[in-house]
């Protein structure tokens, strides 16, 4: 019974491996509909994902769902299905040209919530701070989070102007 169990989730993780992946499907399933699964999947996670993170998605577009979808062939769901997680680990795929500073003051505040262990977001259990370079007007933004007082930000205004 338990060898059942184990056989069972062993093939239920390879199922789900390669949905995401949108290839190696096991025997038996037919392509052309596991590949229209695999894209749909990606496409709703890809929609969790700008509506958790409206700026990023903004700024990418109109090549969001496409960057997004090379993004999620290889990487997995976090395992939660948090959808400021997943932004986040695709916003470290990015190159810092590919946003503006919308996208960049959402990374920010993300990261003061969400840590990268292993290359996994998690919950951020200590505290934070970051700051980042805003360009129109050239300004500083500094984020502090000290738990459980929240989160703080304050911008300062740098160089001429």
């Amino acid at each position: 019974m338990a060898a059942d169990r184990r056989g069972y989730g062993e093939r239920q993780a390879h199922l789900l491996c390669a949905l995401v992946a949108g290839r190696g499907f096991p025997d038996g399933f037919a392509a052309d509909k596991a590949t229209d699964a695999s894209r749909s999947l990606r496409r709703k996670r890809g929609r969790a994902v700008a509506k958790a993170w409206p700026a990023l998605a903004l700024a990418l577009r109109p090549r969001f769902d496409e960057r997004f979808n090379a993004f999620a062939r290889g990487a997995a769901a976090p395992a939660s299905g948090d959808a400021l997680a997943d932004g986040l680990a695709f916003a470290w795929t990015l190159d810092r040209g590919d946003v503006d500073d919308d996208a960049r003051v959402e990374v920010v505040f993300a990261r003061a919530r969400l840590v990268r262990r292993a290359g996994v977001p998690r919950r951020r259990r200590g505290p934070f701070l970051g700051a980042i370079t805003l360009h129109e007007p050239r300004r500083l933004l500094v984020v502090v989070r000290i738990a459980p007082g929240g989160t703080r930000s304050f911008v300062l205004r740098t160089g001429r102007g």
